[in-house]
């Protein structure tokens, strides 16, 4: 969830300060900014069981929706930045946030989930336009003394959308004015948006490198490659794997592959690649990017499942299931604010005390379940939720730092941008797995009512994917080991 110092691949460090201009507004600018986008995914995620009942959808379109926007994201990440190199920074960031406000509104107007899903794509490439261009401006506007103050309050604004944005979703349906139900969760972005494009034409405008060029058919084979690699994982439990999708999903490799071998080309034409994939044959850069995908993609599909449990298995209202998850986003922002304390007395095994609680955490709220019974008692959660939070908050705010400490210098820019991408991509392939397990694991006859067979079948579910994470986070702690060794 952590994004700031991942995002610096987009900035310049060669590119001199400018005088600082209407200091505050740029803060708001960049506050607001960021809780908006972040806060955006988390309360969107505890509401897509009523998407699903809303749009009469199935399991396996609201998995696409939420990685619809992951996959948009993640591709024109850098695209993005390089726009704001050109074309001027404030102008590309005015872009991003218009089309992120408009896409919110389409979004809560949507008729079905195929316009939804589309309206997501949009919403992802509009992000990605907005976060290079904030820390852009930060880099330019700030002089290196006050970037890390900067920075940090960047982070805290990322760790204050993460954990309160399930609870602010809960209670947006939980308001349902005029009976819009799980519309607003899109409509609360709008006046968001609203009041950042107010203020961005205040701040200065500021230019990197005009002179880079993109790379347009790299960055469309990436985005084919992953397209084909996550829509058959989302689609082919529900269409009972038939050969097209089989032949989808073997078609990703040579895609991917083909996307890696023109790279490399790039690069030793000297040319500018899309990707520097050449940073995977650094072996600290290489483990780090594997611990963040275990990483991310265990959280995406924590809180996917935890929202489905709470509220169709268990019947809590939205605003009930953000709060029982809410223990997880304290103990993340906490952990996040500490995090630089204990990274400076222990260094980068600060991944290791994470790796630790984060598994631990999965496993202890699977044998509080498991001893609890069908009808859990939901406060004995507490002490488990809390952990895992802090596990994560401990993980996620030092890891681009660390990562980015074992890469030579003159690739630290872009293995930057390699790390953000990278977060998003997990963050969607953690949602189709976990979809698969949790779809596998349910009784093909599951009502949608809450029932005592319900509850049980739910809870039985969500067990079983609960040990599957912990078993899978238990290889962050070898993972975060062998790093700080590098």
């Amino acid at each position: 969830m952590s994004q700031a110092a991942a995002h610096r691949s987009l900035t310049h460090p060669r590119e001199e300060v400018q005088p600082l201009q209407r200091p505050r507004i740029l803060l708001a600018v960049m506050l607001l900014s960021v809780f908006m986008a972040v806060a955006n995914i988390f309360i969107v995620n505890v509401a897509t069981p009523s998407i699903q009942h809303g749009l009469h959808a199935d399991f396996f379109a609201i998995q696409f929706v939420i990685s619809a926007y992951t996959l948009a994201y993640a591709v024109a990440l850098m695209i993005g930045g390089r726009l704001g190199d050109r074309y001027g920074r404030r102008k590309i960031l005015f872009v991003g946030v218009a089309g992120f406000t408009l896409s919110s509104l389409l979004c809560g107007l949507s008729a079905d989930v195929g316009m939804l899903t589309i309206l997501r794509v949009v919403q992802g490439l509009s992000a990605a336009l907005i976060s290079p261009q904030i820390l852009s401006l930060i880099q330019a506007q700030y002089t290196p003394e006050r970037r890390s103050r900067i920075f940090g309050l960047y982070g805290a604004a990322q760790g204050l959308a993460a954990s309160t944005g399930q609870l602010i979703g809960g209670w947006l349906l939980y308001w349902n004015p005029w009976g819009l139900e799980w519309r607003m969760v899109f409509f609360f972005s709008v006046p968001i948006g609203l009041a950042i494009l107010s203020m961005i034409p205040w701040i200065p405008e500021s230019r990197g490198d005009a002179a880079s060029r993109t790379d347009w058919f790299g960055a469309a084979l990436a985005a084919a490659g992953l397209l084909l690699l996550v829509y058959p994982l989302v689609q082919g439990q529900k269409e009972g794997w038939p050969a097209s999708l089989v032949i989808t999903l073997l078609v990703s490799v040579p895609v991917l592959a083909l996307f890696i071998w023109t790279q490399r080309r790039l690069l030793q034409r000297h040319a500018e690649p899309f990707m520097n994939v050449s940073l995977f044959g650094q072996k600290g850069f290489g483990i780090g990017m594997l611990i963040l995908f275990l990483f991310m993609s265990s959280q995406a599909g924590f809180f996917l499942i935890s929202a489905y449990l709470l509220q169709m298995g268990l019947g809590y209202t939205p605003l009930q299931a953000g709060a029982v998850i809410l223990p997880v986003g304290l103990g993340y922002f906490l952990a996040s604010l500490m995090s630089s304390r204990l990274a400076s007395r222990i260094g980068s095994h600060v991944l290791s005390v994470g790796s630790v609680l984060t598994a631990a955490g999965y496993g202890l709220l699977a044998l509080i379940i498991h001893g609890t019974g069908p009808s859990p008692l939901i406060a004995a959660w507490i002490p488990a939720l809390t952990m895992l939070g802090i596990g994560q908050g401990f993980i996620a705010a030092p890891l681009t730092h660390i990562v980015l400490s074992k890469v030579k210098k003159p690739d630290i820019g872009s293995a930057s941008g390699v790390l953000t991408t990278g977060m998003q991509v997990a963050y969607a392939i953690g949602i189709a797995l976990i979809g698969i397990l949790w779809t596998n694991s349910l009784h093909p006859h599951t009502a949608e009512g809450v029932g005592q067979a319900n509850v049980r079948v739910y809870t039985e579910a969500y067990l079983l994917c609960l040990y599957a994470l912990a078993a899978y986070t238990v290889l962050l702690l070898p993972l975060s080991l062998r790093l700080n060794r590098k």
